[in-house]
């Protein structure tokens, strides 16, 4: 077990001539698993509302922020665990617990009735619905394909659509309205992904983006066949992605270091995906007055602000909120815990 101390503090500062404002949280001694065993929570199961975080003053390798239903949701990932709350700025000690019982999972999505997480280092995906008490898990798919890291619920086609990462398989399952049981509409590997670690993948109309790591590439695919539409290089600093979305008049583009650590995290945009290879990009951390650590799922929340979780692997990792007008990145709160 590794232990670690926060400091309890605020810090007000100006970011590029904006207000920013950086909370820390929290005091004494944080606590932190090097090495997590493998948890399989099963279905029937319910996290009460009263269960708040074990894990207090701090999440361990958080990977995304979701907004649904006014309510926030972390993935804890190295908790092994997905929290909530209703504010983004709450003490992690004061978060209850979503789901528990997972082994590093990466990112949930909603319809509105149901919450889909990926179960990421069970190859799985477990649902769950809000009841009065609480959480409770609906049900378990297992075997979905390898290590599945992303999740999105597209509304045009009123599914959810589910990355593995390692086979280069999308699964695509729709919620039968009277069960509220997850039912696999279709199981398509682009063959140009396989075996080629992507870590998600955006949809913006009929086209999906695919960030892939292995190739340095950012592959768009039909989202209809599937077929690779065209395939767009990166610069070998770049080749580490995380995410790529596209944003008013840029694609945004987060990355994270190597196993070596030789690549630095990057936060870029481009006018062009085509300027992510011949170098017309720009780093926007300094719109963030500097961000430290690996930057990773960009989600916008439903009360149209952005969430970024940072993750310094050190008891540090933290959650930006920030918003885009007029191609800026303004209105910066960056939450140390």
């Amino acid at each position: 077990m590794k232990r670690k101390t926060l400091k309890n503090n605020v810090v007000t500062k100006v970011v590029a001539g904006l207000l920013a404002v950086v909370v820390f949280w929290g005091s004494g001694a944080v606590t932190q698993a090097e090495e997590e065993e493998q948890y399989t929570a099963q279905p029937g199961s319910v996290c009460m509302n009263s269960e708040t975080n074990a894990w207090s003053k701090s999440f361990f390798i958080p990977t995304q922020v979701y907004q649904a239903g006014g309510e926030f949701y972390v993935a804890d990932a190295y908790h092994q665990q997905v929290l909530h709350s209703s504010s983004v700025a709450s003490n992690p000690e004061s978060w209850s617990i979503m789901a528990n019982g997972l082994y590093r999972p990466h990112a949930t999505a909603s319809d509105g009735v149901i919450y889909v997480v990926v179960d990421t280092d069970n190859n799985r995906v477990v649902t769950y619905m809000k009841t009065e008490n609480g959480y409770q898990m609906l049900e378990s798919i297992p075997d979905v394909g390898i290590r599945p890291h992303y999740i999105v619920y597209d509304k045009v086609t009123a599914s959810f659509y589910v990355w593995s990462s390692m086979t280069g398989t999308m699964y695509v399952y729709r919620r039968d309205q009277k069960t509220n049981q997850l039912k696999l509409s279709k199981a398509v590997r682009i063959k140009e992904l396989d075996g080629c670690y992507t870590r998600s993948f955006t949809i913006e109309g009929g086209t999906i983006y695919f960030p892939c790591v292995a190739k340095s590439a950012i592959f768009a695919v039909n989202k209809k066949s599937f077929k690779v539409r065209a395939v767009y290089p990166v610069e070998t600093a770049l080749s580490e992605m995380v995410q790529v979305l596209h944003i008013q008049n840029y694609y945004y583009l987060v990355t994270s270091n190597d196993s070596t650590r030789e690549k630095e995290p990057k936060f870029v945009r481009a006018t062009s995906l085509a300027g992510f290879g011949n170098g017309s990009y720009e780093d926007v951390k300094s719109m963030f007055g500097g961000m430290d650590g690996n930057p990773y799922y960009i989600t916008q929340g439903e009360d149209g602000h952005f969430y970024c979780p940072v993750i310094e692997g050190s008891g540090e990792d933290y959650i930006c909120q920030f918003d885009i007008q007029n191609d800026t990145i303004c209105n910066v709160l960056q939450y140390f815990y």
